[in-house]
């Protein structure tokens, strides 16, 4: 299966994996904005989730100035089987409390949703996310206890961080996640990023480096080939309005 959406302090996509951004546009208390992306591969925690192939993404979001908000996030997926999934489809609604000294917390439950599974290859599910941060450093924990519909339960935890690059106008972000499947899938693994972004106004662009450890034959059992957590390079594009 497999995003980054905005919250007022959060840039989710990073906690559930996606292309992170959204203009926001305000209207007394409520704000409400969107994105579009185009990436040269969908990557979910280390993992293709486009069969090493071109996605089109794109999110809707609105909230509040208390913190809440909520949103849907779609992009192409082809998980190279006979399932009959083609898109999914993440609704999630959720809480950013900010506080003192570049401080917050953001709270999210999301639904994974992909439409069109042919029978028995339904893979919907929920998750609730928890991430803090301290200025440019983000810890994400992630929990679920029906991981790809699955009936067992999966952690995800994840360190991040952002740093300028100098008096240029690039920033570097760097992360690590482990990924407990093990009641699902027997195992666990790693994965890994390192990316450089830029913004024009509207228009910003990113180019990253995936790769992962520990994919051995049980997770690629239950998540797919390895050649889907090897090592790459992803470039993508977005737009926000």
């Amino acid at each position: 299966k497999m995003a980054q959406r905005i919250a007022p302090a959060l840039c989710a996509g990073l906690l559930a994996g996606m292309s992170c951004n959204v203009a926001q546009a305000q209207d007394g208390d409520w704000w409400y904005g969107g994105s579009v992306a185009l990436t040269s591969d969908y990557v979910f925690r280390g993992v293709s989730q486009t069969d090493e192939g071109i996605a089109l993404q794109g999110s809707l979001d609105f909230g509040h100035a208390s913190g809440l908000y909520a949103g849907a996030w779609a992009s192409n997926v082809d998980f190279d089987a006979p399932d009959g999934i083609d898109i999914e489809l993440d609704l999630y609604v959720g809480w950013t409390l900010e506080f003192a000294n570049e401080t917050w917390l953001d709270l999210q439950l999301v639904r994974y949703l992909y439409p069109d599974a042919n029978p028995g290859f339904g893979i919907n599910y929920n998750e609730f996310i928890a991430a803090y941060g301290f200025r440019n450093i983000t810890a994400t924990l992630a929990y679920t206890d029906d991981y790809i519909n699955s009936d067992e339960s999966a952690l995800y935890y994840h360190l991040g961080a952002e740093f300028p690059l100098g008096a240029t106008e690039y920033t570097l972000a760097v992360g690590a996640g482990l990924n407990d499947i093990s009641s699902a899938a027997g195992s666990d693994y790693w994965d890994y990023q390192v990316g450089v972004s830029r913004s024009w106004d509207a228009i910003s662009a990113d180019l990253s480096y995936y790769d992962t450890s520990g994919f051995d034959d049980d997770v690629q059992d239950f998540l797919g080939p390895e050649k889907w957590a090897d090592a790459r390079v992803v470039l993508s594009f977005s737009w926000e309005f």
